[in-house]
This record gives C-alpha cells, sequence and structure tokens, in this order.
C-alpha cells in the first residue's frame, strides 16, 4: 500500500498493539474513501472541461472588458430568464 515504516513501533502489550492495529485499519480505510472521493470528484470535474481550451487573452486585453459586463445579480437573473424560458 505505502511506503512501510522505517523503524517499527515498540509497544508495552498486547492491548496496546491491537489498539494501534486498530487505527492503522482505520486510518487506511479512511484513506480509501478519501482517494475514491478524490477520484469521483476528478472524473466529475474532467467530464464537464471544455473540449477547446479557453482562448488566451494578455492582461491589457482582459482590463479593456473592466466596467462593459452587467451587475452579476442582472447576469444572473438573465441566465435564469434564459433557463425558464
Amino acid at each position: 500500500m505505502g511506503k512501510p515504516m522505517s523503524k517499527p513501533i515498540q509497544t508495552n502489550g498486547t492491548a496496546e498493539s491491537a489498539q494501534l492495529t486498530e487505527e492503522l485499519d482505520r486510518l487506511r480505510a479512511e484513506l480509501a474513501k478519501v482517494k475514491s472521493e478524490r477520484d469521483a470528484y476528478r472524473k466529475i470535474f474532467l467530464q464537464n472541461l471544455p473540449e477547446e481550451p479557453p482562448p488566451s487573452f494578455t492582461k491589457e486585453e482582459a482590463l479593456t472588458w473592466v466596467g462593459q459586463a452587467p451587475p452579476l445579480g442582472e447576469f444572473i437573473a438573465q441566465l435564469e430568464r434564459e433557463m425558464n424560458s
């Protein structure tokens, strides 16, 4: 699974050893779950990327558009109207 520990953990008894083993198993299960979630999010993210990369703009070109777009609330309202029609 991962890189083995270079120095084993010293325990004072079987109960402590059992607790450490339980914790290690729990952490391994949690890691597997997180990796699975990561893979699912990555897959969804990649599916929603456009097929072609967006055009690139210079900083100067982008700055020429400042103030030309409608306010965010108006833009959202327009999108909602388009979705409902």
